[in-house]
């Protein structure tokens, strides 16, 4: 189990147990489980283990790999952050992974930011592309490297969100610029790398998935090519939480999809202090002591002092601060003495700051202050709000109701290490018992690489595109109703 790194990894990562100690890692077979030396501190698959789009491996049932000849490589694209995988294509086996942050977050944080830009300017759009394609071309020839060229890339899969495709792809996304926000490319695209611009990636054969509708994109056409294949059977709601939220729900032979614009602050943008999921960023908080004595204590990935906050750390604290009443309801973050009388433990009610622009909470000591804001709550609370009601506008279609879903899928990095109770006391997913969230990994990525390994899986994917109902939810009053009652943490819980 890795320990002081992300104690929400169970697993063994190829048989390995990995100890996070002094700044490197240590491991208990002598071979780090990415490059194979026994002393590791950065290869591809070490920061994987350490940032937020974990290398979790696992096919679904059924699943057939289709040997082929050389090296591939599956990416996973999105908004924020960018993830690929190297695989062996005869034997059907990882062997490298890489992530980096999009380099396009200069011209916004947010998936609307981006479609604007590249719609507006055809000159803002070929600088898009051209940062993509060059951040993704190093990230392949790192991947590369660090297998010491022993092989040739001779195919590579993208699944994105449908911008981040068609920027891509240099398309306008005129249509997704405005209503009724259809895609501006609809098919599998084939090319060669180098007729996108790419230079390592430049003979090799580029395959850019369909999106599925609207801002619904190949990345949840890939999450979904997993779920169908592991649950072909019972009602599945799977939702892959980043800034772009994408939302399926398969249920009696029905497919419904959607997005909603949950914005970065799940993934630590948008909050005074929020940050990706690395070393020094706090990704935990819990309650401490016995009553009277009870306090709120916070794990910072890596140990030693705290430098912000990541996506499962916002959501455990703000769980906490609800729980522990130091906000109430609406959010509203109580002062000090507000606090003490609605019963706040001591401790707890001392770690309030009042501000002019309002109040603050300590989560961590004062010498290396990480704090949440009354204004990151609000940022949070618009997020939470819009998951939870994009799911239940789905769910309403199929009329279905919470109760009646066997199973959620929480895909995505950071569905995969919040806290599952804390995500059920802010309302983050529809309430069903606890049992019945199951955190699922990179399922973006992993369905990425089905299409690259197997040609049936493809088409597989291709045929499951054409069933699906895209629901578009700014045209929906049930969403808008939804939006607001949400915005509301649970009364029960």
């Amino acid at each position: 189990m890795l320990v002081n790194v992300c104690a929400r990894i169970e697993e063994r990562p190829y048989g390995a147990e990995v100890i996070y100690r002094k700044g490197r890692t240590m491991v208990s077979e002598n071979k780090c489980p990415g490059c194979r030396r026994t002393v590791c501190d950065g290869c591809g698959i070490y920061r994987k283990l350490n940032t937020n789009k974990q290398v979790r491996i696992r096919f679904p049932k059924g699943f057939k790999v289709q040997p082929g000849e050389g090296l591939g490589i599956s990416f996973d694209v999105g908004t924020t952050t960018l993830a690929g995988m190297l695989w062996d294509l005869e034997k059907g086996t990882l062997l490298e992974a890489e992530t980096g942050a999009n380099p396009q977050a200069v011209f916004g944080a947010d998936v609307i930011s981006r479609i604007q830009a590249a719609a507006g300017n055809r000159e803002d759009l070929g600088k898009m592309q051209k940062m993509l394609v060059e951040k993704l071309d190093e990230m392949a020839s790192e991947m590369m490297e660090r297998l010491a060229g022993s092989g040739t890339l001779r195919r590579v899969t993208v699944a994105g969100n449908t911008a981040m495709s068609e920027i891509l792809l240099g398309i306008p996304p005129l249509q997704l610029a405005k209503a009724p926000f259809l895609p501006d490319y609809e098919n599998t695209v084939y090319l060669k790398g180098s007729a996108l611009g790419f230079h390592f990636l430049g003979e090799t054969d580029i395959m850019v998935l369909p999106p599925i509708g609207g801002y619904v994109g190949a990345d949840a056409l890939a999450v979904h090519g997993y779920v169908s294949m592991e649950e072909k059977e019972g009602r599945i709601l799977s939702i892959d939480i980043g800034t772009n939220g994408e939302i399926l729900l398969q249920c009696d032979g029905k497919r419904f999809a959607c997005s909603t614009a949950a914005g970065p602050a799940l993934e630590g943008g948008a909050v005074s202090q929020g940050m990706r999921a690395v070393r020094g960023a706090v990704d935990m908080v819990s309650l401490t002591g016995r009553f009277p004595m009870e306090d709120l204590t916070s794990r910072v990935i890596g140990g030693g002092a705290g430098r912000g906050i990541c996506g499962s750390g916002l959501v455990d604290g703000l769980a906490w601060l609800y729980r522990t009443k130091v906000i109430d309801h609406t959010g509203y973050m109580r002062k000090v003495g507000e606090a003490r009388e609605s019963g706040v433990p001591g401790r707890i009610a001392g770690r309030i700051r009042q501000e002019d622009d309002g109040c603050k909470f300590l989560l961590t000591d004062s010498r290396d202050p990480v704090y949440l804001t009354a204004g990151d709550v609000r940022q949070l609370q618009l997020s939470v709000s819009a998951i939870r009601s994009g799911a239940e506008t789905l769910l309403e279609k199929a009329g279905l109701k919470a109760k009646q879903l066997d199973r959620i899928y929480l895909a995505g990095a950071f569905g995969s290490y919040i806290g599952i109770e804390s995500g059920l006391a802010i309302g983050l997913f529809p309430h069903v018992p606890k049992e019945k969230i199951y955190q699922a990994g990179n399922l973006a990525g992993i369905g990425a690489a089905m299409a690259l390994l197997s040609g049936e899986a493809l088409q597989y994917m291709e045929e499951e595109r054409k069933r699906f109902t895209h629901v578009e939810l700014a045209g929906e009053e049930t969403f808008k109703e939804l939006f607001l009652a949400h915005m509301n943490f649970p009364l029960n819980f």
